[in-house]
């Protein structure tokens, strides 16, 4: 383990990093320490339930750079385990998904159960003399928590449990994983994960999407071709049309997670038109906004535009369902994790259209994510120049504004918030990144005006 790290040269004492290093984003040193000091002691997303939802069913997943087994035993029981048996460590799964009784190594054919209990051992009389006791060799399993449809895991057996971890930035989560009607766990997985490779350390995807309305000039050509539902031009599909409202970045400086927020001045707001296209989805949302509205109360004036969850877990929500998770190969190499999700309720119409919008939007075909993805290695770029190493990147911008818990208390006594295009939440995050690889713990830190 390395000592202190010097990567935020001017700080806010104790809440926001103002100044980063660019040794943050390439020093292979640094990131070598980020899998002992942030990975490895947080709670991190594998996936959601609606991908397992018969006994048997698994997928593969990431936890941190480990490829794990997230499956649902034959006693209903979700379980996230290492892919590595624990004679030689071969992977005793080589398929995305599937259903399945038990897994078998390849190697010597060692055989675990779904739920992670070795069941089988070839020569086990006459090698082990009947003595191995294989109760000492299940498969490597992580601590599992589900929120709200949402699984996620760590090793570690210190952090608290997840809701705890999670605090008041629970608000963010388990919004983005209701319906669009407000049901809680009202969203379901389209099936399939899809993967790729950028180059380009994974703190620029989970601090974009954390709250950067700033980079707005990226996506202009996709805001005048116009790809959301609505039949105008543009690429979301939220209203503010005759709906008085405010953009919030909301950020939880204890956890270090953030997240963007409409807040409208109405409670009961009216339906805008969004998905002019196809008359039967505009009618599902139509309905789905009303029931929101009825079910939600003075809550349904917050809209949940998307945000990142600390460390490297990113949604998108407001039409755009999807998550993103960063996981970090090398200081200079992500790979790119991506679920896309559609109302479960929903007919199928619906999910068709939005499966076709979400396609569009965001992955690595997606016209909103290459400009994305084009901006983050380009930075990445500039991160490794040797001729710019004493120079750090600036996050200063709307510093010194936010304010606690405002404008709504609903959204937690340890929320810290300002308002419009700003760089807080980025702010936030690296606080956080800077005290946990500094070996500190979490709390709620002073603020400085």
């Amino acid at each position: 383990m390395m000592g202190q790290v010097e990567v935020a040269t001017r700080t806010m004492p104790g809440t926001e990093a103002e100044m980063i290093d660019r040794a943050a984003f390439s020093s292979e040193d640094i990131y070598r320490q980020e899998q002992l000091a942030i990975f490895a002691k947080s709670w991190l997303f594998v996936g959601h339930e609606s991908q397992i939802p018969n006994k048997g069913d698994f997928f593969l997943s990431r936890l941190s750079t480990d490829q794990v087994i997230v499956a649902r035993g034959n006693d209903g029981q979700v379980r996230v385990m290492l892919n590595s048996c624990r004679h030689r460590g071969m992977a005793v799964c080589r398929y995305d998904k599937g259903n399945a009784a038990r897994f078998t190594c390849a190697y010597h054919a060692w055989t675990f159960a779904n739920d992670g209990s070795l069941v089988g051992v070839p020569r086990s009389s006459e090698g082990y003399g009947g003595q191995l006791d294989r109760s000492q060799w299940s498969l490597i399993q992580a601590r599992v928590a589900c929120f709200h449809g949402s699984i996620w895991a760590t090793f570690d057996e210190s952090l608290p449990a997840f809701e705890d971890y999670l605090s008041d930035a629970a608000l963010l989560l388990r919004d983005f994983l209701s319906g669009p009607d407000g049901e809680d766990d009202g969203l379901e997985v389209i099936d399939g994960i899809s993967k790729w490779i950028i180059p380009s350390n994974w703190k620029f995807g989970a601090e974009n999407m954390a709250g950067d309305l700033y980079h707005e000039p990226s996506h202009f050509s996709v805001e005048r071709l116009g790809i959301s539902l609505s039949g105008e031009k543009g690429r979301h599909v939220w209203d503010t049309v005759d709906s008085p409202s405010r953009i919030l970045n909301v950020a939880y400086p204890a956890g270090g997670h953030g997240g963007r927020v409409t807040l409208y001045e109405k409670e009961g707001r009216e339906y805008h038109s969004m998905w002019g296209l196809n008359p039967s989805v505009d009618e599902y949302f139509r309905n789905a906004h009303y029931a929101r509205n009825e079910r939600l109360g003075d809550r349904a004036r917050f809209y949940n535009r998307g945000g990142s969850l600390f460390p490297n877990f990113s949604y998108n929500a407001a039409g755009r369902w999807s998550v993103s998770l960063w996981v970090p190969l090398s200081a200079g190499k992500t790979e790119v994790l991506r679920w896309y999700f559609v109302p479960k309720r929903a007919p199928q119409d619906v999910k068709d259209a939005l499966r076709s919008y979400l396609l569009r939007y965001a992955g690595p075909a997606g016209m909103v994510e290459q400009d994305d993805t084009e901006n983050w290695a380009m930075a990445q770029t500039g991160a490794a120049l040797a001729s710019a190493a004493q120079h750090p990147f600036n996050y200063e911008l709307n510093r010194g504004k936010a304010q606690w818990a405002w404008p709504v208390s609903w959204l937690g006594d340890g929320a810290f918030v300002d308002e419009g295009v700003s760089e807080h939440n980025q702010r936030i995050f690296y606080a956080k990144w800077l005290s946990m690889m500094n070996g500190q713990g979490g709390g709620r830190p002073g603020v400085e005006g």
